[in-house]
């Protein structure tokens, strides 16, 4: 019984943006090549746990509570400042990765490329992004750390795994750029 293999029209790729990222993004640009499938990048930034207000009251007391409270704001703000240019430096690294992308598909005819920068949950954000955009492969680098973790991909990488049915395509990093 012979069954035909998918077509491969969008590929959504994962990164952390660090230097062996590279690695993992030149198979899914080989791949969006040769397939002629339109290509998304996604980073993820992750949101820190919210803090439980009122336990932090309980246990510091009023007074104690509003100076660290009015601390916490103006580091907040600080952060939020911080953020935004984080935000602009992460956005212009996503945008020299798919111009570079762009550039080596140059001529192909292919669906539009596309760049995610997402918060929340990585591995939620993923997920939804690829069902969303009605992914049909999933491109992601992994870090093996040890005999375990060769054996086993990382927790991201499993968890997308057991969350959706799109194919993935796990790429193990190399240890250094």
């Amino acid at each position: 019984m012979a069954s035909s293999i998918p077509q491969i029209k969008r590929i959504l790729f994962t990164t952390d943006l660090s230097k062996q990222a590279g690695y993992a993004f030149d198979y899914a640009v080989g791949l969006s090549s040769q397939f002629g499938a339109g290509l998304t990048i996604l980073f993820v930034m992750e949101d820190n746990p919210q803090v439980h207000a009122q336990d932090f009251k309980d246990f510091l007391g009023e007074k104690r509570w509003a100076e660290v409270r009015k601390s916490l704001e103006e580091e907040a703000r600080q952060t939020l400042i911080g953020k935004k240019r984080e935000n602009d430096m992460i956005r212009q690294k996503l945008e020299e990765m798919l111009a570079a992308a762009q550039g080596s598909l140059q001529g192909r005819s292919r669906p539009e490329d596309r760049m995610v920068l997402a918060h929340g949950d990585v591995v939620d954000c993923i997920v939804n992004e690829a069902h969303s955009q009605q992914i049909d492969l999933i491109v992601m680098g992994y870090h093996a750390k040890g005999r375990l973790e060769e054996a086993v991909a990382g927790s991201v990488s499993r968890s997308v795994l057991r969350r959706t049915d799109i194919p993935v395509l796990l790429v193990r990093l190399p240890e250094d750029g």
